[in-house]
């Protein structure tokens, strides 16, 4: 169990773990729907954040979806097409 912090301590937090995965993610051979499916939860956590009002003075100051590019990745199930919209 995490001890309690504040609003900002938590944003600030969360920002660090996503970009973690993040980086994780985009560095991985193997691009499946599980990799994809992260990435796209991750991406989308951080431009939900990036609507908070001090996101800018915590790093988030870039477009995650552009920082993090997944475009090469292919996902290695035929059946499935998990890209962006743009």
């Amino acid at each position: 169990m995490h001890n309690k912090m504040s609003a900002t301590g938590v944003l600030a937090h969360l920002i660090y773990i996503l970009e973690s995965n993040l980086s994780e993610l985009t560095s991985s051979a193997h691009k499946d729907d599980y990799i994809m499916g992260s990435w796209e939860a991750c991406i989308e956590c951080l431009e939900i954040i990036g609507c908070w009002t001090q996101a800018k003075d915590y790093g988030l100051n870039y477009n995650p979806e552009i920082k993090f590019n997944m475009e090469t990745a292919q996902c290695c199930c035929p059946s499935t097409t998990l890209r962006r919209k743009k």
